[in-house]
């Protein structure tokens, strides 16, 4: 029997991916940079870029492994073009990431209801320059 598929299919087939993968990328974090008196996470888009004044920030530590045991994805993505957005485990509660891979995670405490963010930046030494900085502001 001769199946005939509807036009659209194949648009279909390639739309829903770009839409997507585009907007996905779009947030994905680039790197992350500390100026003397903020810390800015850079997007692949500048325009999303997110910047978080050194005097918010209660406290940097650098959690274990076992920290993010069950952790779950509210809101975001995991694993595409990094880690980013709402997550939660039953250890650190529910945090923002804007992680770009698994290793080197920082967690960062806000003062302001307490946020905890997480980050994973390349240069392992980023969590004890960036508590330096936050001690000479306090």
């Amino acid at each position: 029997m001769l199946s005939l598929t509807p036009w659209y299919e194949g648009l279909l087939i390639t739309i829903v991916p770009v839409i997507i993968l585009v907007p996905t990328y779009m947030y994905s974090v680039k790197s992350y940079q500390i100026t003397n008196d903020k810390l800015i996470i850079e997007r692949t888009i500048s325009k999303l870029d997110k910047e978080i004044p050194l005097s918010e920030i209660e406290n940097v530590s650098i959690p274990g492994k076992e920290d993010f045991n069950w952790t779950i994805r509210a809101l975001g993505d995991a694993g595409l073009f990094g880690y980013y957005g709402l997550f939660a485990n039953p250890k650190l509660g529910s945090f923002r990431a804007y992680a770009t891979n698994r290793k080197n995670r920082v967690l960062i405490v806000l003062k302001a209801k307490k946020d905890k963010i997480v980050l994973s930046p390349d240069d392992a030494g980023m969590a004890e320059a960036l508590q330096k900085l936050i001690k000479k502001q306090a």
